[in-house]
């Protein structure tokens, strides 16, 4: 029998098997087309709408007020400091093995969350509605 035919993690199965309704859909050229257009355009309107907000704010401002440019000096050594970037990624992946990544990768977020969180709790505008409630007096009950 070919095996792509009763592979089951490929949407397909067994005339004469169980189904549990788990299969998916063969995907068609209209759907594909959809998915590809909608990721285009979700790339390329944050692009296009950014470039032209920031066109509209640099005819506003004068040269003080401009933000930094990329010097030629930067733009050369841009693809050296990629390249070695990619390379300790490499690298890193390479030798550690995936449950020391995983370990990592959760501490980072977890530490991350704690001072957002952190932060959100201390900014001064959380805490004004809190202040308010806990002045109010308690009405009873009767």
């Amino acid at each position: 029998m070919d095996s792509a035919v009763s592979d089951p993690h490929n949407g397909s199965a067994e005339a004469g098997g169980p189904t549990n309704g788990t299969t998916r859909p063969p995907s068609t050229p209209e759907g594909i087309a959809l998915a590809y257009g909608s990721l285009l355009l979700m790339a390329l309107l944050p692009i296009f709408f950014g470039a032209l907000r920031s066109v509209r704010c640099a005819r506003g401002k004068n040269a003080s007020d401009m933000p930094e440019t990329i010097t030629s000096r930067d733009a050369a050594r841009f693809p050296i400091i990629a390249s070695c970037t990619l390379l300790g990624l490499y690298l890193f992946f390479k030798i550690f093995s995936q449950e020391y990544i995983n370990l990592l990768l959760s501490m980072y977020f977890f530490v991350l969350g704690i001072l957002a969180l952190s932060h959100t709790i201390r900014s001064e505008g959380s805490l004004r509605p809190l202040k308010q409630l806990s002045q109010e007096p308690v009405q009873g009950l009767g």
